[in-house]
């Protein structure tokens, strides 16, 4: 067979793929920045999502090349004072503004700004993605919305794994530290929760495997957490084990934490139920408060999978106390949303209605309904939007 039409279609496929790159080049710029920062000239400069790449030049020093955060870029001019990226500079407008609102606190406020830019940016790399992800997670957190703040927090996951620091230094970390798990995102979520959360941890899987080789393999290591996070989140309730295996990546500290939870919830008995608790506090002894819950609600999955296997004669027993292991959860205080507490009461629950005592498990239904009032948690996939500030001025802030 002729080797030309393959030939060919390698050449239209490079050249769309360079088609596709979404960048502008220009020479000789003076970029204006904001905040009183003085301009900046460069020998060259290009255009691209993650930010304003420019080219400078000293004698007798060779090139150096900086990327400035789009928030960060005021105007553009070249040597003729024409504006040569105007499509830029209107999303850079945007994400100043977004930005001055999430470093006051109201994260919410920002997000429409966000949002505008989230498709074309979710995937780059650099400071201004950084800007967005951040910025809409830190809305989706400040609004209790549990499946919005999956993507960006996958987003974030991956960024940081590249290097990139976080644009809002002054504000109290949303990530843990050791693992990079967002700690009021729980695999142990009440049932009704469940599908829209599967949704949301499998579309940001899938997107961050669409990225491909990148530095440090940082998306396949937050496609291996969105992943290994689905994993558990089946686990936890009472139907059937996922098949296949646990992600490869088991090297990032996330993957390894959740795996180690992931088998405790799918031991079928206690004796390797105890193997695998005694592994993970061999692992994490100081362990985080929220890694602790979940170390616990994973105690009760497990529980409650042996007891509903359990022989006739022992099964009412092993009922009960498979019910007594997950109200552990509540009792212990370490959950701080809510969220896992009414995991742990409802699969009590259902328990205690299964071994036939109806009026405990009512008692508990009503006490799972109350700490879902008080975790106020939303089951939307979006981050809820308030209000937008019209003009410029309403920021209080100066160019």
């Amino acid at each position: 067979m002729s080797q030309r039409p393959l030939v060919a279609l390698s050449a239209v496929s490079l050249v769309a793929a360079c088609l596709a790159c979404a960048s502008t080049a220009f020479a000789q710029v003076t970029v204006q920045l904001r905040g009183g920062a003085p301009d900046r000239t460069a020998s060259g400069a290009t255009a691209l999502d993650q930010g304003l790449e420019v080219r400078l030049v000293e004698p007798g020093k060779p090139e150096t090349r900086e990327v400035i955060p789009w928030d960060e870029v005021r105007g553009i001019s070249d040597s003729s004072g024409r504006n040569p990226a105007t499509d830029y500079l209107a999303m850079a407008e945007d994400l100043w503004r977004a930005r001055i609102r999430v470093a006051r606190r109201d994260a919410a406020l920002a997000s429409p700004l966000l949002e505008r830019h989230w498709a074309r940016l979710r995937g780059a790399r650099g400071p201004t993605a950084q800007l967005v992800a951040e910025g809409l997670l830190r809305a989706a957190v400040e609004s209790r919305d549990l499946n919005g703040a999956v993507g960006p927090w996958i987003a974030c996951l991956r960024l940081g794994t590249e290097g990139t620091p976080s644009r809002f230094p002054a504000l109290t970390p949303l990530l843990d530290d050791s693992t990079g798990l967002l700690p009021g995102l729980s695999p142990f979520v009440p049932s009704d929760m469940r599908p829209a959360l599967a949704k949301a941890l499998d579309e940001a899987a899938a997107h961050a495997t669409s990225l491909g080789s990148t530095p440090q393999r940082s998306a396949e290591t937050a496609a291996s957490v969105a992943t290994q996070m689905s994993r558990l989140l089946a686990i936890s309730g009472a139907g059937a084990l996922p098949s296949g295996s646990s992600p490869a990546s088991t090297d990032a500290p996330a993957v390894r934490v959740l795996a180690a939870i992931e088998a405790i919830a799918a031991a079928t008995d206690a004796r390797t139920r105890e193997r695998a608790v005694d592994e993970f506090d061999r692992l994490y002894p100081e362990a985080p408060a929220f890694l602790s819950a979940w170390r616990l609600a994973a105690i009760g999955a497990g529980s409650a999978r042996a007891a509903r296997s359990a022989a006739p004669d022992d099964r009412m027993a092993a009922l009960l106390a498979a019910a007594l292991d997950n109200l552990a959860v509540p009792a212990s205080g370490l959950d701080k949303t809510g969220l896992v507490d009414a995991y742990a009461i409802e699969v009590a629950e259902q328990l205690t209605r299964e071994a036939g005592d109806t009026a405990a498990a009512n008692a508990l239904a009503g006490l799972r309904e109350e700490r879902l009032r008080d975790a106020a948690i939303k089951i939307s996939t979006t981050p809820a939007a308030s209000g937008e500030a019209s003009t410029e001025g309403s920021t209080g802030t100066t160019q």
